[in-house]
């Protein structure tokens, strides 16, 4: 593949990103408009298709042997106004667990399958890769030529990418690179043999002189990286700042394969929050708004579900308004929940979108 270009994606963005940002996640909006005569043409039902076995059994697979469940780890409700003696919103937390359904004796058996489900995030990568390639007019499927028409795309700035690697280009180099560097391996596992089951549950591969040793964190990395880029890419799920952050993460995990800088999220958690909001805290009752101070809720958050500093926190928030006559919630998504003090105001069309309300039956 051609030489690495920092935060660029390549081609005409690629060196209009030193100049036009300082985003480390290349958050580029010029390259959107210099981009914006062309757009991605691959269908994603066409790639959820493609994926559907590899991806269904990789995702039992990380579930069961990882864990990894991308839900909130907790919710946590208060009310406004309601502090604690020493100034803190007084909170109550509902921590979420997940119980493991599987037994040692399948654990033990899908241990044994590590080597496999490396083949099979290689496959789920490299059917993302074919569905990328058509899109932009490559039929050509030999591992080499395949990455040869990366190449030429990607130098010539004619790459054309689905939506979440336009919005992130070091996700997309880091992709592209992982790939490369394992195509050989994987003509390893299934032409050549020399795999290798630690009993730690590293899989060991070998390519002539060369080894790959890849540790059970990082076979976790690739499959849960593989399974969220198909899964948004397919729009089989939404994509949003938390995936793309755990995507982050677990590329980054994989770094020294890839060898991309500029990552820098090591992990990532998502959680629920309650706001009630009494009387007191009501601006106006018709329309009807609320002042809410989304900093202080985002400091109580994150002292809640600690991320440390090369993490990120998000959380929806669902803002409640209890009256005699009716109910009103906010119902803000993780993307939506603001920074800074925002009124929250019926007939504003930022956050109508979000609110719902319901009258109460008056009592006989």
């Amino acid at each position: 593949m051609s030489g690495d270009v920092g935060s660029a994606s390549g081609g005409v963005c690629g060196r209009w990103a030193a100049q036009v940002s300082t985003d480390p996640l290349g958050r580029l909006a010029h390259c959107a408009s210099l981009k914006s005569m062309t757009s991605f043409s691959g269908i994603p039902t066409e790639l959820s298709d493609a994926v559907a076995y590899e991806l269904d059994a990789l995702e039992y697979l990380r579930t069961t042997l990882h864990g990894h469940v991308e839900a909130p780890v907790g919710r946590t409700s208060l009310v406004l106004g309601d502090l604690t003696p020493d100034g803190e919103l007084r909170r109550s937390v509902d921590m979420q667990v997940t119980p493991n359904a599987s037994g040692k004796a399948v654990r033990s058996a899908l241990d044994r399958l590590r080597p496999l489900a490396f083949s099979g995030a290689f496959k789920l990568q490299d059917m993302i890769v074919e569905w990328i390639l058509r899109a932009n007019g490559v039929l050509d499927w030999p591992f080499s030529k395949k990455l040869a028409a990366y190449d030429k795309l990607f130098v010539t700035g004619t790459l054309i990418e689905p939506p979440i690697f336009e919005a992130r280009p070091l996700l997309a180099r880091a992709f592209w690179k992982l790939y490369k560097f394992f195509v050989p391996f994987r003509g390893s596992v299934v032409h050549s043999g020399g795999v290798t089951l630690e009993r730690d549950g590293t899989v060991s591969i070998a390519r002539g002189p060369i080894l790959l040793r890849f540790t059970p964190s990082e076979q976790a990395s690739y499959m849960r990286a593989m399974c969220l880029i198909s899964k948004v890419m397919s729009g089989q799920v939404r994509g949003d700042p938390f995936l793309e952050h755990l995507i982050e993460a677990d590329l980054l995990e994989l770094q020294k394969y890839h060898g991309q800088a500029g990552l820098v999220v090591r992990h990532a958690r998502i959680a629920a929050l309650v706001v009630y909001v009494p009387p007191s805290h009501v601006v106006t009752a018709t329309p009807l708004a609320v002042n809410i101070d989304f900093d202080q809720l985002r400091g109580t958050m994150e002292k809640t579900y600690p991320v440390g500093p090369d993490g990120r926190l998000y959380f929806s928030a669902s803002v409640v308004v209890d009256d005699e006559t009716r109910e009103a919630i906010w119902e803000l998504p993780i993307e939506a929940v603001p920074n800074g003090v925002v009124t929250l105001r019926e007939g504003d069309f930022h956050y109508d979108q979000f609110l719902r309300t319901s009258l109460k039956t008056p009592a006989s």
